[in-house]
């Protein structure tokens, strides 16, 4: 493995601001190593930049049903006092002769 020669001023990659520090790897270190530090680093960077997220349980805006998320199962329930019908626009009618058993 062949590294490129590092050119830089140390203050660019660790700011004081963030609490972060860029890890600086050598010539010698093991490669497996390097991406496993490098896979640490860049976590606690999406970690430090973005709020965590719950995405057990979410709620769709669909007035005719209410979609609930729970552990990846989905369940669909139908809002009370509303009809659910799940065919309107994405039906088409059937032609003869399309594959179907008419005719035979």
């Amino acid at each position: 493995i062949e590294y490129a020669p590092i050119a830089y001023n140390p203050s660019e990659f660790s700011s004081p601001e963030t609490g972060l520090v860029v890890p600086v790897f050598q010539k010698g270190d093991d490669p497996i190593d390097v991406i496993n530090h490098m896979m640490s680093f860049l976590t606690s960077v999406v970690a430090s930049r973005y709020p965590p997220t719950n995405n057990q349980l979410r709620t769709s805006s669909n007035p005719r049903q209410q979609a609930t998320i729970n552990n990846g199962r989905v369940t669909i329930q139908p809002i009370q006092g509303r009809q659910n019908n799940m065919s309107t626009g994405s039906s088409r009618p059937f032609a003869s002769g399309s594959g179907g058993t008419s005719g035979i």
